[in-house]
């Protein structure tokens, strides 16, 4: 348990912690916006956090969607890179069939 708490210390935030620090972000942004809209509440300052807050988490989303792409893709091309190359054309041809009859169907 210590070598867990070691390696997210050394880390940082791991993915699943940044994904929930931005969903709460997005929660607790939207929860204000209804209070300020439900009490007609026109301080710009009030609006200014809230929106903020959706914008955080949403850009923290964003980032972890976006870095969770880039591991698959380099997952796979390391993968690819392993086969000789008529295996590589015969996996692309095949993906590009099942993304062929995803769309068509």
């Amino acid at each position: 348990m210590t070598e867990q708490l070691d390696e997210k210390s050394a880390e940082g935030l791991t993915s699943r912690d940044s994904a929930q620090i931005g969903w709460v972000l997005v929660g607790v942004g939207t929860l204000g916006s209804f209070y300020l809209l439900i009490r007609k509440n026109r301080n710009i300052f009030a609006w200014v956090i809230s929106v903020g807050m959706i914008a955080a988490g949403a850009d923290i989303l964003l980032k972890e969607r976006h870095e969770r792409i880039v591991e698959t893709g380099d997952q796979i091309m390391s993968q690819l890179d392993e086969l000789d190359p008529i295996a590589r054309a015969e996996v692309v041809k095949y993906m590009a069939d099942q993304e062929m009859e995803r769309k068509s169907g």
